[in-house]
């Protein structure tokens, strides 16, 4: 290994205060990054297409440099007319679903607490008193862990949303910067890289490659099974002559954002909704439920998401908690893609770290075995 000179100190100096300096001043306008972050996210979901059109268009287009700028523009129409189909035909009916709901919320409220009353007397004269008692504490701890999560949740995801004014601004900006993320990506990243000493190109292209391959996989997955669960259950629930189909559906599709938890806050209040029109239907509607689970965990998660994030249930409940406890409802939904690329950094870096460290093309190969992800030399 080369000596460590006096002018390569300096340069890791200047590089290492640069990094501080732009680490605090991100942190003190953290506030108004969120609509920079949903940017990034529309950016993940856009560049498979916005690279396949410049593709398409530079082989048929006689300027070349007009067939990516052209490429984000007809994605940018596409999502408006995705938009404009969404509002014009789904809000109108969650709408006065919605309208109905809140009129009728004083039924609905109604004949919920004497349902669970009943099942209360129930439960209290059939169930030993010493069950009753374990069975008791342990709701109370649940409920309150619950409560203390979603409060926490909110509340911080709504300090983040609202506490400067120029989250407003930053809001009208997007549009345009997103158009220059996705029209000079390739030229920011081969910036990125020569700013690196040429033997550590490949490992932090590769490293790249690795939080690219999982983060895109896990956004573009998650949204897919928002839109296919939220569809599934709106057909269910409307099948079953389930009110309010079109706002549960939206809300199970919503909650679906959340991995391992959100589909059970996504069906709750759709057996809740049923069990007021009938004990049976709510029943039934707890079986399409788990139904729509077992059609996500057999067919759609291996085919849309694939083995992405490749985590057990159970380090995702821990996780998620761990998300919740730093950063509230951004922490949860971050938690698990974060654990996936810190898990898959760690590996790649500990085969290049050993005595004989593996050369940055194989390390990929082991690390990710036949993944669509193409190593750096």
């Amino acid at each position: 290994m080369s000596a460590l000179t006096s002018a390569r100190r300096n340069r890791l100096a200047l590089v290492v205060a640069l990094l501080l300096i732009v680490m605090g001043v991100l942190w003190l306008a953290r506030a108004a990054l969120f609509p920079f972050v949903f940017a990034l996210v529309l950016a993940y979901l856009m560049l498979p297409a916005v690279n396949w059109l410049d593709n398409v268009l530079g082989q048929r287009l006689r300027l070349r440099r007009a067939a990516r700028p052209l490429g984000i523009i007809l994605v940018y129409l596409s999502a408006v007319g995705l938009l404009v189909l969404f509002v014009s035909l789904v809000v109108p009916v969650v709408a006065a679903q919605f309208r109905v709901l809140w009129a009728n919320r004083g039924q609905v409220i109604q004949s919920l607490q004497t349902q669970a009353e009943a099942g209360l007397a129930w439960y209290r004269t059939y169930i030993p008193p010493d069950i009753q008692a374990q069975v008791d504490d342990l709701l109370q701890r649940v409920a309150g862990a619950l409560a203390g999560a979603l409060q926490t949740g909110v509340t911080r995801t709504l300090g983040v949303l609202t506490s400067t004014i120029s989250f407003i601004l930053a809001m009208l900006v997007v549009p345009f910067w997103l158009f220059y993320i996705l029209h000079d990506e390739t030229k920011v990243a081969r910036g990125i890289l020569k700013l690196l000493p040429a033997r550590y190109r490949s490992d932090a292209l590769n490293m790249a490659r690795i939080v690219d391959s999982i983060l895109g996989a896990y956004i573009r997955g998650q949204l897919l099974l928002c839109v296919f669960i939220g569809i599934m259950a709106t057909a269910g629930l409307t099948l079953l002559g389930v009110q309010y189909a079109a706002v549960l559906g939206l809300v199970a599709g919503i909650f679906e954002i959340l991995p391992f938890v959100g589909p059970i806050f996504g069906m709750a209040p759709a057996v809740l909704v049923a069990a007021v029109q009938s004990p049976w239907l709510g029943l039934w509607t707890l079986v399409l439920f788990i139904g729509i689970q077992q059609i996500e965990n057999l067919f759609l998660v291996p085919r849309i998401s694939g083995k992405a994030v490749e985590l057990h249930p159970a380090l995702i409940m821990v996780v998620l908690v761990i998300g919740n406890e730093v950063a509230g409802l951004w922490g949860m939904l971050v938690a698990v893609p974060l654990t996936a690329i810190v898990r898959d950094l760690f590996r790649y870096l500990y085969l290049r770290f050993q005595d004989e460290p593996v050369e940055p093309r194989d390390a990929m190969l082991k690390l990710r075995g036949s993944a669509n992800i193409e190593p750096a030399a």
